[in-house]
């Protein structure tokens, strides 16, 4: 076994452990017969008008967010390419380590330009979602921290942190003198020759083209954003109606948002586990019972695993009708 491969399995068999024993120990707190009558007596209407606001959200509107940034990226993707690559990338974020995911993602967008323009593109449409949750929970929370409990004001914060970090990471795509900064910051790697200038200055420049975006439509690549955000919790509130749980959509509005941002966290598969736990956790204020929560997270996993099956479909479909050269590969090479 090779130095490369070794780490690669070291990471997936700490992801595996780490998956089944998050997961052991939610079962743990469930009640398998209350799991079952949560399970069976969910509306089908409401289950698939959740996974129709779902697709709105969490497809669509994130493609319409790089469609918005294409021209001045210099990336020539239509849209409904971006909402291909979209449901590819869920379904490569299922079976693969985010990172991996990430990269594939990054391979389909630089067939509609640079490496570059691809990956300034990935991190921008990345940090914009990233900051629309923890801004969102943040708002929310402030006014819902009384009827939430001691774990709301102890996220209060954290969320207006995650919100202020993600704002200066997107700052030097937008604002000028802040590109000079973070250009500053990295000039000591600049200054090397070599593997490493190379690829950062040319992401530097693809940073600089997004300064050309008119500010009308930098408002407009945040509001949907926002549209997006509001369908995703219209759909998991849609999802709770659907199993009867009560819950207000402000509560759903806030514990989403939490629950997605652990998710992002690598150390599960495809956020299993850490999920469920999140649910368990923040619901109990609400008075959810354990195996209610657990039914409900793993019924909002479910959706997202409809939505990875499209996309397997799309790439079963690109790589034996087309015989285009599965990415995964390709997706370790240097950015050029």
């Amino acid at each position: 076994m090779n130095s490369i491969s070794a780490p690669w399995h070291k990471r997936t068999s700490f992801r595996v452990a780490a998956t089944i024993t998050l997961l052991l120990l939610c079962l743990s707190l469930v009640n398998p017969s209350e799991l079952a009558q949560v399970l069976i007596h969910i509306n089908l209407w409401l289950l698939l008008a959740a996974l129709l606001l779902n697709i709105i959200g969490t497809v669509l509107a994130r493609a319409w967010i790089a469609y918005l940034t294409t021209r001045a990226s210099g990336l020539t993707l239509g849209f409904t390419e971006l909402v291909r690559i979209n449901l590819i990338a869920r379904f490569y974020t299922i079976a693969l380590p985010r990172g991996a995911s990430a990269a594939i993602r990054w391979h389909h967008y630089r067939k509609g330009g640079s490496g570059q323009a691809a990956a300034a593109l990935l991190i921008f449409e990345n940090m914009v979602s990233i900051f629309t949750l923890f801004l969102s929970a943040g708002v929310i929370l402030s006014f819902e921290t009384r009827q939430a409990g001691t774990s709301a004001q102890l996220l209060l914060p954290l969320a207006w942190l995650g919100a202020l970090a993600a704002a200066m990471v997107l700052l030097p795509f937008m604002h000028q003198p802040s590109a000079r900064v973070f250009q500053n910051f990295l000039q000591p790697l600049l200054n090397r020759s070599g593997r490493i200038a190379k690829p950062i200055n040319k992401l530097l420049q693809a940073i600089q083209s997004y300064h050309d975006i008119p500010f009308r439509r930098v408002g407009s690549i945040f509001f949907v954003s926002l549209f997006g955000y509001a369908f995703f919790i219209l759909s998991a509130f849609v999802l709770a109606e659907g199993m009867a749980l009560g819950l207000s959509i402000a509560a759903i509005a806030w514990i989403r948002s939490i629950t997605l941002l652990v998710a992002l966290i690598p150390i599960t598969i495809a956020g299993l586990g850490l999920r469920e736990g999140a649910l368990i956790a923040l619901l109990s204020d609400y008075g959810i019972s354990a195996s209610a929560a657990f039914a409900y997270a793993i019924t909002s996993f479910a959706i997202q695993l409809v939505l990875g099956l499209l996309g397997a479909i799309l790439e079963a479909y690109r790589v034996l009708i087309t015989k285009e050269k599965t990415p995964i590969d390709e997706s370790n090479k240097e950015i050029t």
